[in-house]
């Protein structure tokens, strides 16, 4: 080792071979920034920077060597091979750099390792090349310290890219090239001979001309250890800059982000992540594996290891994929979030979004969307929807459509606080009646809906319902009654949930029309009805444009001197296609639909002008109906007609039927006394027939009562018959109020009432219904409507 060190120092000029060595050292430095820089640049940019490690290695050994062979045996008249040299340049870059540029994309540390190891045998390479160079002299080789010296080159490079290539600051990879380059030059040089002639000067022509490249290289190194530093300094700058953007970026989003590497490391994540996920301050760390972070993802959110196990199973799945994988994972306690996971080149980076909060907007949504918000029960949308699901399946089922009676009467005398109550337990006695498998529904106002599928037990479920609602609703001091009415439809024959609503609809139609508080089945031909009820309508609308009402009068008979002391109004209707309608098909649709005010105004008006033609004592008689009555404007079209007509008010009579004077008591009888007041007469018709009361004959303030036809056609044979009219003909006389019997149609029958004592009669025996001999009345638009 003695004589080692001694060949050494003897041979070699101490002032270059410490230039040599700093020149070697920048270069490392340089190098180490070049690796660094390739290893974190992206895919677009690598290639760059790998370029320039294998230009700076290459230069740095070069220069290392040729600045060192400056200083060595000066003594001796050497020259180079200038071809040689500048060859020797050129395999440093290729068998030093390569290597050491191709390690910067190993992912692996053997490999890194072995480029490492190419590189530093590389640098043995380049300086057995450059001694070849020399010439001029002969020189002789040791290959044990040669051999030596490449193992040295060899392994110290291989630590610098494995052990130490992560060391802050980088000293230790500086020392481990520095060793490498140097090593393997000095070490190799000291068992070099060389013999030649001797040299006075101290620099030749040819060292000169070394120097020269020597300097050039170490200029190239300098300069590029300067800029170097200056796109060091710039990228580190820019890098603590986006550093710190990204930083205050990710602890700043609504969103998780965790960024995985394809060998399942985390690599990147944000404290809002481990928010969402529930995890412990400290229990997450860059570095830590996939499978790390779920198992402390589940022991914090308390699943078992089958569970942690699927999860992780799943991320597997979506990072494979090759498009993006949108997931919805809901955690014990309620909260939804929502995971992107996108793959990437080296991992896939996911998104994680709590939607706790829109997944309750949307669930309320949907609640809105399909229930009712006073009752609860689902609205018309969601009985559509159920219908046809249970339509699809191909089971049978039955609808029943529910109205309640009398509501209106109590949203008006209580207010409709009162009756949201009322609707609310009116759909809990429904959730109760229907049972679990029946579904129920509010359709709008007080109108609901019940489906059920057992078809056999609709019937009985709808007068279990109409007997339950209309139990008496208790609300702290104040009781009230409801009815209700339910038309019902079903599928049998695979009806779609739209025609069986109409149908239902039809059926309760009828049942109202028959009298409220009952059911009613859809039958075959009730769709048509109410389509010709509506054909009808029309019809009614343009008879009272076109003028196609006329009036027929039957004469009325005083029997005390069988003078004709007045005339009843009939309306007829000669219909163009139709023929003559009879009053008993077209008054109800009319009473229905709300015409028969305006048809009862034209008729006032006709029948108080035509009366104007007839003898002074004699009056005319004018039904008015149960609607027309209730109407507000009834004195005021009263009073019109007689203005209009000039008809003293004791010419006319108005006939009103019982079930029209009992609806409301009180009105009835202001509406009387007014009527009164006007100078006209009150008859009640069909006395006896309707909600008969005596009270009426006592409170009500009439002129007359009608006997129904009903009594004197059966007076001759039955015996109830006579004892009605004995006791209204009796009442009459006793109140001071004139009595008539309809429908007297042969001698017999007026013979009789006339020995009862009745006021007077009206009939087929006495005359029929005729129209007047006079031009046809003008045409009513100007009234009617």
């Amino acid at each position: 080792m003695d004589l080692f060190v001694a060949a050494l120092l003897d041979s070699q000029a101490a002032g270059f071979a410490l230039a040599a060595m700093v020149i070697c050292f920048f270069s490392a430095w340089l190098l180490v920034h070049f690796i660094r820089q390739a290893e974190n640049a992206s895919a677009r940019v690598r290639r760059r920077w790998q370029l320039g490690t294998a230009v700076v290695a290459g230069t740095g050994v070069w220069t290392t060597h040729f600045v060192a062979m400056l200083g060595y045996r000066t003594d001796l008249l050497l020259n180079y091979e200038a071809a040689t040299t500048l060859g020797s340049a050129a395999v440093a870059i290729v068998a030093v750099g390569g290597p050491l540029a191709l390690s910067t994309q190993c992912a692996r540390t053997w490999t890194r390792a072995a480029a490492g190891a190419a590189a530093g045998l590389g640098i043995g390479g380049m300086h057995l090349i450059g001694m070849a160079a020399l010439k001029g002299c002969s020189q002789t080789q040791s290959p044990d310290l040669d051999i030596l010296a490449s193992l040295i080159g060899g392994i110290c490079m291989a630590l610098a890219r494995t052990v130490a290539r992560h060391a802050r600051p980088p000293f230790v990879t500086l020392f481990l090239i520095v060793s490498a380059v140097c090593g393997t030059h000095f070490i190799s040089i000291a068992g070099t001979t060389l013999v030649g002639a001797r040299s006075d000067q101290l620099l030749p022509i040819m060292q000169v001309q070394l120097a020269a490249l020597a300097a050039t290289g170490a200029a190239i190194l300098l300069l590029g250890t300067l800029l170097a530093l200056l796109v060091a300094k710039r990228f580190e700058g820019q890098e603590a800059t986006h550093a710190r953007i990204l930083a205050t970026t990710l602890q700043n989003m609504s969103n998780g982000i965790l960024k995985v590497s394809g060998a399942e490391v985390v690599e990147l994540y944000n404290e809002k992540l481990c928010t969402m996920l529930n995890l412990p301050p400290g229990s997450m760390a860059r570095g830590m594996s996939l499978s790390t972070f779920l198992d402390v993802t589940g022991r914090a959110n308390a699943w078992d290891e089958t569970r942690i196990a699927r999860v992780l199973a799943n991320h597997r799945t979506w990072m494979a994929r090759s498009e993006e994988t949108l997931v919805e994972h809901t955690f014990d306690d309620g909260r939804i979030l929502s995971i992107a996971c996108q793959p990437i080149d080296d991992g896939a980076v996911l998104t994680f979004d709590d939607v706790s909060r829109e997944k309750q907007a949307q669930r309320e949504i949907l609640h809105l969307a399909y229930r009712d918000p006073l009752t609860g029960l689902a609205n018309r949308r969601s009985l559509i929807e159920h219908m046809a699901l249970v339509h699809e399946t191909g089971q049978a089922f039955t609808l029943l459509l529910i109205d309640l009676d009398r509501f209106k009467a109590v949203n008006d005398t209580f207010g409709h606080g009162v009756g949201d109550r009322l609707l609310v337990t009116v759909a809990a006695r429904l959730r109760a009646l229907a049972g679990a498998s029946g579904f129920v529904a509010r359709l709008g106002g007080d109108e609901m809906a019940v489906v059920t599928q057992d078809a056999d037990a609709a019937s009985r479920l709808a007068e279990d319902i109409i007997v339950d609602v209309e139990k008496p609703y208790a609300f702290n001091d104040l009781t009230v009654m409801v009815g209700c009415s339910i038309g019902l439809s079903d599928n049998a024959d695979r009806s779609s949930p739209e025609e069986l609503l109409q149908r239902a609809d039809i059926a309760l139609y009828e049942a109202k029309r028959h009298g409220r508080g009952r059911a009613a089945h859809y039958a075959s031909g009730m769709m048509e009805a109410v389509a010709e009820r509506h054909t009808l309508e029309n019809d009614i609308r343009i008879a009272l444009t076109e003028g196609q009402f006329h009036l027929a009068y039957q004469p009325i008979m005083a029997l005390a001197d069988d003078a004709v002391v007045g005339f009843e109004a009939l309306i007829r209707w000669q219909h163009p296609t139709r023929g003559l309608v009879a009053p008993a098909s077209f008054i109800p649709v009319a009473e229905e639909t709300g015409l028969i005010v305006p048809i009862g105004t034209w008729v006032l008006g006709e029948a108080c002008r035509q009366a104007t033609r007839w003898q002074p004592h004699q009056h005319v008689a004018v039904n008015v109906s149960a609607v027309q009555f209730r109407s507000p404007m009834l004195l005021a079209h009263i009073t019109a007609a007689l203005a209009e007509s000039g008809l003293p008010p004791h010419r006319l009579e108005i006939e009103l039927t019982e079930t029209a004077l009992v609806e409301d008591g009180r009105q009835i009888a202001h509406t009387l006394s007014a009527l009164r007041q006007l100078g006209l007469k009150i008859a009640m018709d069909d006395f006896g027939t309707g909600y008969s009361s005596l009270a009426h004959l006592r409170d009500l303030p009439l002129d007359r009562i009608k006997i129904d036809r009903s009594f004197v056609a059966a007076a001759l044979t039955d015996n109830h018959s006579m004892a009605v009219i004995k006791a209204i003909t009796q009442m009459g006389r006793d109140m001071n109020i004139l009595t008539l019997a309809e429908g007297v149609e042969d001698a017999d029958q007026l013979a009789l009432l006339r020995r009862l004592g009745c006021d007077a009669v009206q009939g087929y025996l006495i005359g029929r219904p005729e129209r007047p001999a006079s031009s046809p009345p003008p045409a009513m638009a100007s009234r009617a409507l």
